[in-house]
């Protein structure tokens, strides 16, 4: 693990920061608090990990947004070796910032359109983590096809359809569109529309490109509707 910043590095921060306003995310360095506010670090939905995966060498984050996440990744699997994707080049920015600062080995960052991008190239992942993108996707199952090849474990939090909710079927999949906000806003997907799935169809999708064993963990009420967290498992995946 890298040592923390000098002090008298904390105004080049301050400096470095404010150029890349506004901010989403927050983080702390040597006391003094940086960013936006939402504060990643207490994120049960990647900080709850080890408990489920104990180990991983090589990480694949998807969506990795300001690099918050990234970050407490780098903290609970401080040996492992992460790859942080996102769309958009101006999170990425942020992200590198955030994650020089953090104490942690750099992880390596690349900008890729998660939907459509092939991703066979960046080798295998002994765990891919997945938390606030796949339901900005309109066609997720492409998505998991993707990733699907690269790993035997997926760490998922989605929004997800409620069955009372059903207005569309792409395929076999039944779930509905959704309206993004403006596709400038960063927490906004980069088309216009996204497919949240039913819990059924998320299921198919994920037993479709191998993932047999599925451990529902949280169901919960968001204003989009309910969102859930799936540990996904290939049948000879080892702990």
């Amino acid at each position: 693990m890298m040592d923390d910043p000098p002090r008298g590095s904390v105004s080049r921060i301050d400096e470095s920061v404010r150029a890349l306003n506004p901010w989403i995310t927050k983080f702390v360095v040597l006391g003094q608090e940086f960013g936006g506010s939402y504060d990643a670090t207490t994120d049960e939905r990647i900080s709850r990990l080890p408990v489920f995966v104990p180990r991983a060498r090589r990480i694949l984050e998807c969506g990795c947004l300001e690099g918050g996440h990234t970050a407490l990744l780098g903290r609970v699997y401080p040996h492992a070796e992460i790859v942080a994707v996102d769309v958009r080049e101006s999170n990425l920015v942020k992200a590198r910032l955030l994650t020089s600062v953090a104490g942690i080995r750099p992880p390596q960052f690349l900008c890729r359109d998660l939907e459509t991008a092939e991703l066979g190239d960046l080798g295998h992942f002994d765990l891919v983590v997945c938390v606030g993108l796949l339901y900005h996707l309109r066609e997720p199952w492409n998505f998991l096809a993707h990733v699907g090849a690269l790993t035997d474990c997926l760490w998922i939090w989605t929004q997800v359809c409620a069955e009372a909710d059903v207005s569309n079927q792409d395929g076999v999949f039944r779930g509905r569109v959704y309206i993004e906000g403006s596709t400038d806003n960063p927490l906004s997907a980069v088309r216009p529309e996204s497919f949240f799935p039913t819990i059924g169809s998320l299921c198919d999708m994920l037993r479709t490109v191998g993932f047999e064993d599925l451990h529902f963990l949280n169901f919960e009420t968001t204003p989009n509707g309910p969102a859930i967290m799936v540990h996904a498992t290939k049948e000879h995946f080892l702990t």
